[in-house]
């Protein structure tokens, strides 16, 4: 009955290839020292977030961990006297921002221990190495055919995928390599299916991938025994770094590179083709294709890790194809990183973006065409080509040959674990492609508000200024007016300025202030007004008879 069913929980299995961003939001005095608090987010869901408090010595201590690396990073300095300033915590708050800004964007860097500890101190608190050199020293105690040599600390990009050096006792081979590795997140299939499963793949024999020679299975993850290439990977061989280098020495900042011929990269990339044909066609969901798990191999190469997917393992590229809704399936996984592939061989150098849009100028035309219809913005968009019809191009038929016939039968039941794998692979990248969709366009949208918002408070000071401005203008005219025509108080003039409502009074005399040519014709006039009236005779008067007095 199902009230009596055990459920067993699935362990929460964290992808590390999930992009971290980390915001400075503030800083505080704790202790006479400045600490910043950074909220951290893992992928596009807000809800995984949480906040990480950090001094300066902490990114002090980063900054020297990235420094084997060889990438030049700005990293503002330390300062002694003046630390604890507003202004200046401000300018360094700004400073350590576009610092983890440029960390977070090259992929190298943003997939280290180190910067995943810095950022996510709870997840990356113990020591991963010394758990998976306890789980392969428990497994080997009952081997009796291998003996455990030493650990090769950070050999490849992974922080749960840990290499041993071990010695085959009943083989001719002089060294091998063992890898344990954690379950992935997209680990579906139970322990009993997963071993067989793996099985059936170890018995796969193809001359373009790789064997496997050994197979354990454990709790929380399993280990791989496969033949060491002292000459190590095409990336390495790229590269020209040692293969048991650390991983951010060898390829962060290489201090030589080299490409290969149109010819080789023509061969090598037919014989891909070849193997990822093959797998499709048996339905093994590979989808973990990159220069590091290619090697060369008397001419040919082998494909690495295809267990990867089985086991959980999310792939390489998938910061960037989750991007594109158009590569939502193992398929055109494998061709999206075939083009990068293509890339990195032809010019040395890996794609540090999703897409492609400006390849460079030394590229044939040929090899141009498939990298456009890979990794182009409208490719990503509309769709890509398939594994069949990339294995058609004009650039690999020159090495067109009759197909490798190879004998590899798949019962029914590995083919239907097979299937529930790419199924649940395939819906759990939907999902997440959704996510992402939904929070571009949540991005966008703020965006838009943001402009507007910022276009009205533009138009709102405009129309502010331009209202002072015009009462500052009629201020002005009203004061040149004041001044070029004052108020006139000649004889002759009238006022005019006058209270609303009010008639003007007639001037008086006394008020009257001529202007210098009206007073001086005005004293002429009185004093002839004066010589006429002091030299007056009353007798050159006419007499006229007087008016008749009448009485009542």
């Amino acid at each position: 009955m199902a009230v009596f069913e055990k459920k067993i929980p699935r362990k929460v299995c964290i992808d590390d290839t999930e992009l971290l961003t980390a915001t400075i939001e503030n800083a505080q005095n704790v202790n006479g020292h400045t600490e910043y608090i950074i909220r951290v987010q893992r992928g596009p869901h807000h809800e995984k977030s949480w906040f990480v408090f950090k001094r300066y010595n902490d990114f002090l201590a980063l900054h020297s961990l990235l420094h084997v690396s060889g990438i030049a990073l700005s990293l503002p300095p330390k300062k002694l006297i003046g630390n604890m300033e507003r202004n200046f915590i401000a300018e360094r708050q700004s400073a350590l921002q576009n610092y983890l800004q440029t960390v977070l964007m090259n992929p190298i860097l943003a997939l280290s221990l180190g910067v995943r500890k810095f950022l996510d101190p709870q997840n990356y608190a113990v020591s991963l190495e010394e758990q998976a050199l306890q789980h392969v020293s428990m497994a080997l105690r009952s081997e009796m055919n291998y003996e455990l040599l030493k650990p090769i600390p950070e050999m490849g990009w992974r922080l749960r995928k840990h290499y041993f050096s071990v010695n085959a006792k009943n083989s001719t081979k002089s060294d091998v390599l063992l890898q344990w590795v954690d379950y992935g997140p997209d680990k579906y299939l139970q322990d009993k299916d997963l071993q067989s499963v793996l099985k059936f793949m170890a018995n796969i024999n193809h001359p373009f991938l790789e064997k496997l020679e050994y197979l354990h299975f454990g709790d929380g993850g399993c280990f791989v025994i496969r033949e060491f290439h002292q000459q190590g990977s095409l990336r390495d061989l790229i590269c020209c770094a040692k293969p048991k280098m650390s991983f951010l020495k060898k390829y962060g900042n290489p201090k030589q590179t080299k490409t290969l011929t149109v010819s080789e990269i023509a061969l090598y990339g037919w014989q891909i083709l070849e193997a990822l044909i093959f797998l499709q066609e048996k339905g093994i969901p590979y989808g973990h294709l990159h220069l590091g798990n290619i090697v060369i191999v008397d001419n040919a190469v082998r494909l690495l890790d295809i267990e990867n997917s089985i086991l959980g393992l999310p792939s390489y590229y998938r910061p960037f194809f989750v991007q594109h809704k158009k590569i939502n399936t193992m398929e055109a996984i494998d061709v999206y990183s075939f083009g990068h592939v293509l890339f990195e061989m032809a010019f040395g150098y890996p794609l540090q973006e999703s897409v492609c849009d400006n390849i460079p100028s030394t590229c044939t035309t040929s090899l141009r065409t498939i990298l456009e219809s890979i990794l182009s913005s409208e490719s990503c968009k509309t769709g890509m080509p398939s594994l069949q019809e990339l294995a058609q191009h004009p650039l690999f038929a020159s090495m067109r040959k009759e197909p490798v016939k190879i004998s590899c039968k798949v019962n029914s039941t590995i083919k239907e674990l097979l299937k529930v794998a790419v199924h649940s692979i395939e819906s759990r990248l939907n999902e997440e492609q959704k996510v992402v969709r939904h929070q571009k366009k949540i991005s966008r949208m703020q965006e838009i508000l943001s402009s507007e918002e910022k276009m009205k408070k533009k138009n709102q000071r405009l129309k502010e200024e331009k209202k002072a401005n015009h009462k500052q203008q009629s201020a002005n005219n009203i004061d040149n007016n004041n001044k070029s025509s004052p108020r006139s108080e000649s004889p002759t003039s009238t006022s005019t300025a006058t209270s609303a409502g009010t008639v003007t009074p007639p001037l008086s005399v006394s008020k009257i202030c001529a202007s210098p040519k009206n007073a001086v014709s005005g004293l002429d006039g009185r004093s002839a007004l004066l010589d006429s009236i002091c030299s007056f005779d009353k007798s050159a008067l006419r007499q006229t008879p007087s008016a008749v007095q009448v009485t009542d």
